[in-house]
């Protein structure tokens, strides 16, 4: 049974997020844990210390979790029975983070609305609670149906953490898995020279994926712009990939990850 934490605000990206991982439960043996995390210093008016300022928190956490249940109420038809969402008052990512590192959660779950904007995707990506976050994460762009995962492979990083991570979680579900390995072509048609061992790597990842009792049903290799090649990921359910290509210097293949329609399942390189 996997452990997964789900981080809730009152918006639209929760909603989505929470919806899939309820969808997730109803594939793998999964329990769900819901947090949420006020920020009292975010707020204009916040008082400044002592007994004033305690009981505008209480009441602030009060508001908090009436309204998070209200968003765990409009998802109840589909999701299993969940407990309490752990409600905690300071900085968002901080407290995350804290909680990742205080239980063995095995996965952590967040939405972000799809954007072709890079900004806040990597700004997400590189901050302190990816960075250090003790599990794998899944980014919930779109609720998309589960029943077919992609494995976006290039040169630059072993595929066998993503493979693993996906064999943990996915290994006894009945899910089409796709190998993909990017290659980036500029626009005029230019490869990178030292990008040669496509076929080694989708061979290794296919052995590994084998060897674990998942056969992929596809494997292929996929050139061009980031840009360009977004499309061919809109019905995938998830993608899989290596947390290395988006938390440091900007890579094609993270660039590519940020375009991609589907939720991402980050794992550490």
């Amino acid at each position: 049974m996997l452990t997964t934490l789900v981080a809730l605000d009152t918006d639209l990206a929760s909603s989505i997020a929470l919806r899939y991982a309820c969808q997730m439960a109803n594939i793998v043996k999964m329990a769900l844990q819901t947090i949420h995390v006020e920020d009292a210093d975010a707020e204009r008016h916040s008082p400044g210390t002592g007994w004033v300022r305690r009981t505008w928190e209480k009441a602030l956490l009060t508001t908090g979790e009436e309204e998070i249940a209200q968003l765990i109420q409009a998802e109840r038809s589909s999701c299993p029975r969940l407990p309490a969402t752990k409600m905690v008052l300071g900085d968002r990512d901080e407290e995350i983070l804290r909680e990742l590192e205080r239980e063995p959660y095995d996965l952590f779950i967040e939405g972000m609305l799809y954007t072709y904007s890079s900004t806040n995707f990597y700004k997400k990506i590189r901050s302190r609670l990816y960075r250090n976050a003790s599990c794998p994460v899944i980014l919930v762009k779109n609720l998309l149906d589960l029943s077919r995962i992609v494995l976006v492979l290039d040169s630059t990083v072993d595929p066998s953490s993503a493979v693993r991570t996906f064999l943990k979680i996915f290994k006894d579900a009945a899910i089409d898995l796709d190998l993909l390995y990017f290659r980036f072509q500029d626009d005029g048609g230019t490869t990178r020279q030292e990008d040669t061992n496509s076929d080694a790597v989708l061979s290794h990842a296919g052995k590994l994926l084998a060897d674990g009792g998942q056969s992929p049903k596809s494997s292929r290799v996929i050139q061009g712009t980031p840009e360009r090649l977004d499309e061919l990921f809109k019905d995938y359910g998830l993608a899989v990939s290596s947390m290395h290509h988006v938390t440091h210097k900007k890579s094609p293949l993270g660039d590519l990850l940020y375009r991609i329609p589907s939720p991402l399942l980050l794992c550490a390189p």
